[in-house]
């Protein structure tokens, strides 16, 4: 499956079991050098072992890829939308 297949079926309404978080939700960071920050996905990277994001950190937007396990829901999303663009390959 390519990153924009996985990111694709990612964002359908049904959404992908065992996928807890959406483009744009606000996650708390359980541990590490960033533990205790709120952070938005940005991105679902993998799912095996089970799934990896990349995370933002505002207001400069440094990134962060995090497993499902290190990250906690806060409820709430930052209110940013996804537009997917297909490339032909030549």
């Amino acid at each position: 499956m390519t990153q924009y297949d996985l990111e694709s079926r990612w964002q359908t309404t049904q959404g992908m079991a065992g996928v807890r978080y959406r483009f744009s939700d606000l996650v708390l960071i359980k541990s590490g050098k960033n533990a205790g920050k709120t952070a938005e996905v940005i991105a679902l990277i993998s799912l095996k072992p089970e799934p990896v994001y990349v995370v933002v950190f505002p207001p400069n937007d440094e990134s962060e890829t995090l497993p499902q396990s290190e990250l906690e829901p806060t409820g709430a999303n930052a209110g940013r939308t996804l537009e997917f663009v297909k490339f032909n390959d030549q």
